[in-house]
C-alpha cells in the first residue's frame, strides 16, 4: 500500500542544552517512522521537539504541508494545536482516574460526543467494558493501550510513542508489537515511534532514523539502514555485532577480498577500491557452524574454539577464536535446536563459514 505524499514529516531541530546539543535532521514519508537509538542520544527530544513540548533555538518542523515550527518565518503552533497525540515513556496514566478519566482527560466535558468517542476508543484498543476500572488494577498491556486511548482521543494526525515496551515484560514485546501494528492501521494514523532495541525498531519501522549524540547518523527506509548501514557506530546499532578491521587485498568484478586478523574474506561486492582500510561487519546470526560430516568447500571458512557462551532466548551466543590468532574473534548466534544437533554442547573446536554475501563493508 502506498504512502500518501501529505503524511511527510519533515524535521530540522536545533536546541542547545547546557553541554548537550540537540541538531537533528530527517524526513520520512511513511507511516510508521523509528528513532533508533542509546539511550541519551536525543531521541526523546526530538519526540518532545515535534510535539511543541521542547523550545527550540532554531529549525523547520513540518507535517502533512503544514508548518508546526519555522524560526525563519516566526512560526511557533501551540502543542495544544499541532494535532498530535503523545504517548511519554511509562504512560505517565493518572492513577486516581479510572479508564474513563484517563482516556477522555482531553476531551471538553461539553463535547456532547463525549460518551460515543469513549465508546469507539474502548473498542478500538480492545478494552470494552473496562471503563471503571483503576490503573492499578490493569496489565502493563492494558495500561499500554489506556495511554494510546487517551492520545487518540484529541483526533491527532499524528502519534508519537516513546519507548512504548520500556516498562513491560519482555516476554509481551512481540505479541503487543504486533497488536500496535493492528492497531496503527486501523487508526490510520501515522506513527512515529522511539526506542533504543534493534527488534522493536525493525518491527515497527518503515523509515528508521538513527540518532545518537544528539545527531541523525543515517536515516532511510528500513532494508537500506539496516543492510547498508554507512559506518561502523550505525553498523553495530542495528545489529552488526562482528566488526573485523582489515585491508582490501584485491578487487574484481562483482567481489572484493579482506585480509584482516584472521585471514582472508571474500566479499561480495566492490565498494572500496584496492588498499583501502575497511571494517567487515558480520552480524552473530550469519556466521554459520559447519557441520562434522559436510565436505562441500566453502567460502570463508574458519576454525577455532568455543571460548565461551551465553543462553539468549533463541538459543546460544558463543565466543569464537580462530585459531592461530587469538585475537581474531567472533560472535555466533546458534539457534538452540542447531547447537545440539551440531554437537556444539560436546565439542569445542570446530570450523565456521560466513556467506561473502552477510559481510558488509564500511569505512575503517
Amino acid at each position: 500500500m502506498s504512502d500518501p505524499v501529505q503524511h511527510v514529516l519533515s524535521v530540522r531541530a536545533r536546541r542547545k542544552l547546557g553541554t548537550f546539543t540537540l541538531d537533528v535532521r530527517f524526513e520520512t514519508p511513511h507511516e510508521r517512522t523509528v528513532l533508533l537509538g542509546p539511550s541519551g542520544g536525543g531521541k526523546t527530544l526530538t519526540l518532545r521537539a515535534i510535539a511543541g513540548l521542547l523550545r527550540l533555538d532554531e529549525g523547520r518542523i513540518a507535517f502533512s504541508g503544514r508548518a508546526l515550527y519555522d524560526s525563519a518565518a516566526g512560526i511557533d503552533v501551540p502543542a495544544h494545536r499541532r494535532r498530535v497525540g503523545y504517548v511519554p515513556q511509562g504512560f505517565a496514566l493518572f492513577p486516581h482516574l479510572d479508564v474513563a478519566g484517563n482516556v477522555l482527560f482531553g476531551v471538553s466535558r461539553r463535547d456532547p460526543n463525549r460518551g460515543r468517542r469513549l465508546a469507539d476508543l474502548l473498542e478500538l484498543v480492545g478494552l470494552e467494558g473496562l471503563e471503571r476500572r483503576r490503573i492499578r488494577e490493569l496489565s502493563g498491556g492494558q495500561q499500554q493501550r489506556v495511554a494510546i486511548a487517551r492520545a487518540l482521543a484529541v483526533g491527532p494526525e499524528l502519534l508519537l510513542l516513546d519507548e512504548p515496551f520500556s516498562a513491560l515484560d519482555p516476554d509481551l514485546r512481540r505479541s503487543l508489537r504486533d497488536d500496535l501494528l493492528a492497531l496503527q492501521e486501523r487508526a490510520a494514523v501515522p506513527m512515529l515511534t522511539v526506542t533504543h532495541d534493534v527488534h522493536d525498531a525493525y518491527a515497527m519501522g518503515q523509515t528508521i532514523a538513527v540518532i545518537a549524540g544528539g545527531r541523525v547518523l543515517q536515516y532511510g527506509p528500513r532494508e537500506e539502514l539496516f543492510n547498508r548501514p554507512r559506518t561502523l557506530e550505525v553498523a553495530r546499532l542495528v545489529g552488526f555485532r562482528n566488526a573485523l578491521p582489515g585491508r582490501v587485498t584485491a578487487v574484481r568484478e562483482g567481489w572484493c577480498e579482506v585480509a584482516w586478523a584472521g585471514g582472508s574474506l571474500v566479499v561480495e561486492g566492490t565498494p572500496f577500491p584496492e588498499g583501502s582500510r575497511v571494517i567487515a561487519c558480520i552480524r552473530p546470526a550469519q556466521v554459520m557452524v559447519r557441520r562434522l560430516d559436510d565436505a562441500a568447500p566453502r567460502l570463508n571458512l574458519l576454525a577455532g574454539v568455543a571460548a565461551d557462551e551465553v543462553p539468549t532466548p533463541e538459543g546460544r551466543r558463543i565466543r569464537f577464536l580462530v585459531a592461530g590468532n587469538p585475537e581474531a574473534c567472533l560472535e555466533i548466534d546458534v539457534p538452540e535446536y542447531a547447537y545440539y544437533r551440531l554437537g556444539l554442547d560436546r565439542r569445542r573446536a570446530f570450523e565456521v563459514s560466513i556467506a561473502p554475501s552477510a559481510i558488509w563493508l564500511v569505512p575503517g
